[in-house]
């Protein structure tokens, strides 16, 4: 058994490359030849990991890639459990599905990134691309649990049609953040773009630089919610995001909506004093 499991990507990728079968806790039980046979897809060919990344390690549920994984999609697909760290960005779909476990991308992630969701922490310490945390194409619902924390901005419909669980942007986000959501909780430290929260049924969207109220939501007060407070300290402690002392004790504008829906969703708009 090693302490790590490293994948060092050989050369720049002319194609995409899916690499689903990255995953930690996958590897825990394999050996290093073991994990360089896993499938993978170039394109529209089949091919194995090991044509792609040198192994070294095996047999641990903490995982590296190095090198330039841009083009690699589906890093983490359904993880369960373990770390996996991405030195670099990664391609689309990075962490779809996962229910376990912590993914953390160095740089940024493209599209789609925490779709489908289950659980376990996504941090992605750059931009995340359009749909994080959201629904796959033609599903129901998107993110069902777990944290997804992006400390740069994000692509358009970031949550849309969560059903639970907590997505963070640090920087701005596109239009459409929450757009369709069930419940759960969004929180969006930058501007956001028009047709946030519309068509929510239920759940929390926090506005920190204002936001463009849809006209199917209705002012119901100012005050400060404790538990905003409660998660804004969990953010700062946990993921030492540039969270304000006003911030956690300053007071929000609760609108609820979308009354076109159930109308038990709220967006709360920070006040800044």
């Amino acid at each position: 058994m090693s302490d790590a499991v490293v994948l060092s990507l050989r050369a720049p990728l002319a194609h995409d490359l899916d690499a689903s079968c990255v995953a930690p806790d996958r590897f825990a039980a394999l050996s290093a030849r073991e994990i360089a046979e896993l499938p993978v897809w170039a394109g529209r060919t089949a091919a194995r990991l090991g044509d792609f990344f040198d192994v070294r390690g095996e047999r641990s549920a903490r995982v590296c890639v190095e090198g330039d994984t841009e083009r690699v999609s589906s890093i983490g697909r359904g993880m369960r459990d373990g770390k996996l760290d991405v030195a670099g960005s990664a391609g689309r779909e990075t962490g779809m599905g996962m229910a376990g476990g912590t993914l953390v991308v160095h740089g940024d992630a493209g599209h789609g990134a925490g779709v489908a969701m289950a659980g376990g922490v996504l941090c992605i310490n750059g931009r995340a691309g359009d749909g994080v945390g959201s629904a796959p194409a033609g599903g129901p619902r998107g993110m069902t649990g777990g944290e997804i924390i992006v400390r740069g901005s994000a692509g358009r419909d970031a949550g849309a049609l969560v059903r639970r669980g907590l997505i963070v942007v640090g920087g701005d986000a596109e239009a459409g953040a929450g757009r369709a959501m069930i419940a759960g909780t969004i929180v969006v430290f930058g501007t956001l773009g028009p047709g946030a929260a519309l068509w929510s049924k239920r759940g929390t969207l926090v506005a920190m630089c204002g936001v463009e109220v849809p006209p199917t939501f209705r002012y119901a007060c100012t005050y400060r919610p404790p538990h905003v407070a409660l998660l804004l300290t969990h953010l700062r402690s946990c993921y030492a995001l540039g969270v304000e002392e006003c911030h956690i004790t300053g007071e929000y504008r609760r609108y609820s909506g979308d009354l076109a829906e159930l109308g038990r969703g709220e967006i709360l708009e920070w006040i800044e004093s």
